[in-house]
């Protein structure tokens, strides 16, 4: 059995919109393995904050490039004792996706 898929495509603007063109010239300096993750990597990361605070993704997708970046604290911080394992991570970083995005 294979698992649907969907293809999601959209247009940047890199004359007309600063910041679509700080991320046309990021996703080019990469190489065309590197891109298919960043651009997936991005988007998720982009839904997930939607999902937490909307107003803040929106802020963040609106940067220019001569602003400073900065993250609005959405919760407390959590210290943290021994670094975890990187599978671990990565199960803790997979289970939260499919929290986020059930199918």
């Amino acid at each position: 059995m294979t698992t649907p898929t969907r293809r999601i495509s959209f247009y940047l603007k890199p004359a007309a919109v600063k910041n679509e063109g700080e991320a046309c010239a990021w996703l080019d300096s990469l190489t065309p393995e590197a891109r298919k993750s960043g651009q997936r990597v991005a988007f998720l990361a982009g839904l997930a904050l939607m999902k937490i605070n909307p107003a803040e993704a929106y802020r963040l997708a609106a940067w220019a490039d001569d602003e400073a970046l900065s993250l609005t604290q959405t919760r407390t911080e959590r210290p943290v004792s021994q670094p975890a394992p990187t599978a671990q991570i990565t199960s803790q970083m997979a289970g939260n996706i499919r929290a986020l995005f059930p199918e």
